[in-house]
């Protein structure tokens, strides 16, 4: 290659770099994001017709109507004019999940409604479903992917023109640095992902009028249910004590904007009674 072809190429992907750098909300950690936004939500949306036809949903009743109830406020608070915000609920009591899919699509099952207990509960899990959405996390995650794809083809390309490497080796190389990728680059994405989809739901549950200290209760309760024997450094999801201090560290900020915002009514009343705590349950919220 020349040296004005690559002097082109590093300053088009310099120009892609600048143009698809945001910040993420309340956080302001920068990130890379080459998928646009009416992609991602075209993706959800049909995701999230297909995922839920193979799914028995509550089209009504209390639970259904609570799930309404506190999505409006925490989608308001969002403040994303141009999702399509739908929330489902899934009836299995055997899950412990909540989801969301991009542009909006959430959906919780009932198995994750005692873990809940009352309203604040199920806020503050909304507000997390839904900064994975504003946050854009799922674009930045095929963000990564796609630029370690195209590292990896760059290197084999390379090893095959500029090295005596047979296609074994090279082949023993790129499996080597695709999972050291995976698990030094992708996975602790994923955890700062979720770090940062608690913080920003705290922050959502609490301007919604929802008392912040209920994120802390509510894995305190999930540490009752779930339990993991796959090592800190592999998992997608960070403890469950790593997660609650970093709620508190963001505590007074959202203890501010609750004192700002609080509603009437004692939100944080038992509506789902029965917390199990055999650990028989599977999921977590993500």
């Amino acid at each position: 290659m020349s040296f004005a072809r690559r002097a082109a190429l590093t300053g088009g992907l310099l120009a892609l770099g600048l143009v698809a750098c945001h910040k993420v909300p309340y956080t302001g950690r920068r990130q890379l994001n080459l998928i646009p936004d009416s992609i991602m939500r075209g993706v959800g949306k049909s995701s999230y017709s297909s995922t839920l036809s193979s799914e028995k949903v509550e089209k009504k009743g209390a639970d259904h109507d609570r799930l309404v109830k506190v999505g409006g406020k925490i989608s308001k608070v969002a403040d994303q004019p141009k999702y399509d915000w739908s929330f489902s609920m899934i009836d299995d009591d055997e899950t412990i999940n909540a989801w969301c899919l991009p542009g909006g699509y959430i959906a919780f099952y009932t198995g994750i409604l005692p873990v809940l207990q009352n309203e604040a509960g199920m806020a503050f899990v909304m507000g997390h479903e839904t900064a994975h959405a504003t946050a854009h996390h799922g674009a930045e995650r095929m963000s990564q992917q796609l630029t370690l794809i195209g590292g990896l083809a760059g290197l084999e390309i390379f090893m095959a023109n500029a090295t005596d490497l047979e296609p074994e080796k090279r082949a023993i190389i790129l499996g080597a640095l695709g999972l050291g990728a995976e698990v030094g680059i992708l996975l602790p994405f994923s955890r700062t992902h979720e770090s940062e989809a608690d913080v920003i739901g705290m922050m959502y549950a609490a301007e919604a009028g929802y008392p912040p200290e209920e994120s802390i209760a509510l894995w305190d309760r999930m540490d009752m249910v779930a339990s993991s024997n796959i090592p800190a450094f592999l998992s997608t999801h960070p403890s469950n004590d790593k997660r609650k201090a970093n709620l508190k560290e963001w505590m007074p900020q959202a203890r501010k904007k609750y004192d700002r915002h609080k509603q009437g009514g004692d939100t944080t009343e038992v509506v789902w009674p029965g917390l199990e705590t055999s650990g028989g349950k599977k999921g977590r919220p993500r």
